[in-house]
Order: structure tokens, then C-alpha cells, then sequence
């Protein structure tokens, strides 16, 4: 049976329990925890839907941006967090959740040398997809042009979960993911601030990927595109696309900084209350 490789966005993670949690929940000396608890037990709930041998957790470092991901909204946002209230900065947290990994004993790292998490989970899959099946969890749709006969992408949403396969990302956006970059930087990403090129919507898209390609052999050949209008667009904002693309796509790191054997994982079945409880963030008989 082959072993499984579960790579985390941890920050992904983190924003996502933290502002999506309905209801407060108060722990020892009346702080509050919410965030915490959602990460725990998401947590917890993926490690039990994908059943993983090993396990990493990568977030994103506080060093310089990367000079191709200047625009990244994601780092935009942690810089305008530096002086915000705890119970509204999601960075607040960010201690306990690696204390919540350490009790789990789940390998954990932050980025360096302005490389981002997107980047070392490509360089993880592009080093183990032969020998492991991975699977990666985050809501960005970014990892989607990572997704292989090897790799696919679990999006968390409890019981509205999502796993993408080849197959499925075929069916739901008509391109493979290999071509998902180009797809991106043809339609934009609001959530990434990543502005569509004018007149190109999701079906003129993938169609210009189904005739043509990558991004960069669409400009190539678009003078036998038919229609005139996409035609002079393509040529107005090539170097807008290409910009795109460049922003979007992936980089890898050309390092492992922790090797495959000290991501082992044993599951010991443990419930989020007892491991908050441990890290005396709650009091266990008043929760």
C-alpha cells in the first residue's frame, strides 16, 4: 500500500478557522479561543478523511517578499495586521497553533529567503509524488497545477469537502490541470487581486487553452485566432497576461528543509478539548 504525504497551508488554515468560527468560545482567564479551537479541530478532521503515514504544516515566514509575488494580497494583509487588536489579528494565535502541532507531534516549518509556502509544497510533491500518494490541503486554487495522477487537492469545508483529481478539475473548469495557471491569468483571481484580462471569460478561456495551449503559445499563434475582438485583446494586454502568469504560477525552492522520514505520523486519536485542555488553554470540565 502506498504511504500518504498531507501538506498544509497552515496559514491558509489559520485565516480560515479564525474569521470562520460562528461563535465565540472563551478559555482560561476569559480569552478567546475560537480560532484555536477551529484550527484543532479542522485539523483533526482532515488527518481522519485522508488517513496520512506523514505530515507537514508549512507557513508563511515574515521575511521579505518574493520579488515575483509583490502583489501577493495574502502578504499585503500580514503587514496591515502588525497593529491590530488581538481578538481580530489571526497572527495572534499563531504560537498556540504551533504548540496545538508540537502536541500532536506533526512537523511544522515557516518559510525563509522569500519563498513562500505555495513554493516548498511544489518542491515537496515535485521530490515524492513517485513514492507517495500527496495530498495537499488549502483553499487556494493556486495548487491546482500540481494536481497529477499523484497529487490531488483537498479543499476543507466539513462536510462540504472537496478532493481534486485530475478528472475533476477537468470537469469542472475544462482544462487540465496543467493548464490551470494559464486559465488564471486569462480569467483573474479577485481573491489573489489578480485582475482578468478584458473580454476573457472562464468558456473563451479554456477554449483558447484546448486550441492552443499554455499561455505563452496563445500569443504566439494568436493571429489565427478567428474572432477579432479577443484577437486585439490578446495583443493590447499580452504584457498583462504574462504578468499574470507570473504572479500565479509556481516556483518550488530547490530545498527540503525537513526530509520525508521526520514527517512520520501516528495517529493517537486524540480530541481537541483534551489537547487545549493539555496547552491549559481551556479548562476541560467547564467546556
Amino acid at each position: 500500500m502506498k504511504q500518504k504525504l498531507l501538506l498544509i497551508d497552515g496559514h491558509n488554515l489559520l485565516f480560515q478557522m479564525f474569521f470562520g468560527m460562528p461563535n465565540k468560545i472563551l478559555g482560561t482567564n476569559g480569552r478567546c479561543i475560537e480560532g484555536i479551537w477551529g484550527f484543532t479541530g479542522a485539523l483533526l478532521k482532515i488527518i481522519k478523511k485522508v488517513e496520512p503515514t506523514h505530515i507537514l504544516v508549512i507557513f508563511d515566514g515574515e521575511q521579505e517578499l518574493n520579488h515575483q509575488k509583490e502583489d501577493s494580497l495574502y502578504k499585503r494583509n500580514r503587514l496591515n495586521y502588525k497593529n491590530v487588536a488581538d481578538n481580530k489579528n489571526p497572527f495572534s494565535i499563531f504560537t498556540d497553533l504551533k504548540n496545538v502541532l508540537t502536541e500532536l507531534k506533526i512537523s511544522y516549518f515557516e518559510t525563509t529567503y522569500g519563498f513562500e509556502t505555495d513554493d516548498y509544497i511544489k518542491e515537496y510533491c515535485k521530490n515524492y509524488e513517485k513514492e507517495y500518494e500527496i495530498i495537499i490541503s488549502s483553499l487556494d486554487y493556486d495548487y491546482i497545477s500540481l494536481i497529477n495522477d499523484h497529487v490531488s487537492l483537498l479543499t476543507y469545508r466539513g462536510s462540504s469537502s472537496t478532493i481534486y483529481n485530475p478528472e475533476k478539475v477537468l470537469s469542472k473548469w475544462k482544462v487540465k490541470p496543467e493548464f490551470f495557471v494559464d486559465y488564471k491569468a486569462l480569467v483573474g483571481d479577485p481573491s489573489d487581486s489578480i485582475a482578468g484580462i478584458p473580454r476573457i471569460g472562464p468558456k473563451t478561456a479554456a477554449l483558447l487553452i484546448q486550441e492552443y495551449g499554455h499561455v505563452e503559445n496563445i500569443l504566439k499563434k494568436k493571429d489565427q485566432i478567428k474572432k477579432e475582438n479577443i484577437r486585439l485583446t490578446l495583443e493590447i494586454f499580452e504584457n498583462d497576461l504574462l504578468h499574470n502568469l507570473k504572479l500565479i504560477k509556481l516556483e518550488g525552492t530547490n530545498e527540503i528543509p525537513i526530509k520525508i522520514e521526520q514527517l512520520i505520523y501516528k495517529n493517537e486519536n486524540k480530541k481537541t478539548k483534551e489537547i487545549l485542555a493539555k496547552l491549559n488553554l481551556i479548562e476541560e470540565n467547564k467546556i
